[in-house]
């Protein structure tokens, strides 16, 4: 079944050496976290507190500080003082990180294009609808199941 074998893909971490140009470590979790990371930052379009970030990308909030620090000295995000709260910051992606998410997305872009490079335009527009009904009717709630 396609879903197997795509959860076998990521589980290998192949999917995830797919989407990272040029960077030869990527198939590691770490990595993985670093991406989800990025484009939590990217989706939100705002500065986010660390604790967001921690559960926008579902890891404890240590391990989003610990990220935090990583990317910082990558040169991806920066603090920033909350507003009316010098207590708190707040993480933005640089110029640096949204050329790097922009090119992940590219990058992830082109992968998708080769993959439906065999079907016809009707084919693509029908798997597209299709794969919106399922991440609709996908359950969130893990109670649910």
């Amino acid at each position: 079944m396609a879903l197997v074998r795509i959860r076998r893909d990521q589980q290998a971490r192949r999917l995830q050496r797919r989407a990272a140009p040029g960077d030869p470590g990527a198939a590691s979790a770490n990595n993985a976290a670093r991406y989800r990371y990025l484009d939590a930052l990217d989706d939100s379009r705002t500065a986010m507190s660390i604790s967001e970030i921690a559960d926008a990308i579902a890891v404890d909030r240590p391990r989003a500080s610990r990220l935090t620090t990583e990317l910082i000295g990558k040169g991806y995000i920066e603090r920033e003082p909350a507003p009316g709260d010098s207590r708190y910051t707040l993480i933005r992606l640089t110029a640096l990180g949204k050329e790097f998410v922009a090119d992940i997305h590219e990058h992830r872009r082109r992968g998708v294009a080769e993959a439906l490079a065999g079907f016809t335009a009707e084919e693509s527009r029908t798997l597209a609808e299709l794969l919106e009904r399922f991440v609709d009717a996908w359950p969130r709630n893990p109670s649910a199941t």
